[in-house]
């Protein structure tokens, strides 16, 4: 199965669903570069897409299993085996790994429109648990490894 890339020896996969919102604010950037090009590394999308690079290719693989990802109960008890990274105040990057295969696979990330307020329809662990009990991504790990591949693979 093709991967993105190998950080720390973990091997790192994106689900679609991360993949899909990691390319759109990608574009974005590359738009505001054209634009603005003096000014758009200070653009809030600039900074959001710089944020979730580090944790992605570097922050996250240094060790998954960190104290700092872990969300508790917070999806409830079926769902601690999902990680979650927390930054730039109110947005969330979720993941899970296996240390069996040094596997890590981003499976989804918040937005400008789902950004953390408890009790929010919109909060991203609100959002991300209706996505989870939709099978969007696959709670069984085999499934979302399946259905994660390399993001550069049609490039």
């Amino acid at each position: 199965m093709p991967f993105y890339a190998e950080r720390n020896g973990w091997k790192l996969f994106y689900y679609s669903a991360f993949q899909v919102s990691l390319d759109s604010l990608i574009e974005e950037v590359q738009r505001l570069k054209e634009e603005q090009t003096d000014n758009f590394q200070y653009h809030p999308k600039t900074k959001l897409l710089k944020r979730i690079l580090e944790l992605v290719e570097d922050e996250i693989p240094s060790n998954p299993g960190a104290k700092e990802y872990a969300q508790g109960n917070t999806l409830g008890t079926s769902y601690r085996h999902w990680r979650r990274a927390k930054f730039l105040g109110r947005f969330r990057l979720f993941f899970r790994y296996s240390s069996d295969v040094k596997i890590i696979i981003y499976s989804w990330v918040s937005d400008q429109n789902t950004l953390r307020k408890a009790g929010s329809k919109t909060d991203p662990y609100a959002v991300f648990l209706r996505r989870l009990i939709a099978g969007d991504p696959p709670d069984d790990w085999e499934t979302l490894l399946e259905f994660s591949e390399d993001p550069e693979k049609d490039s």
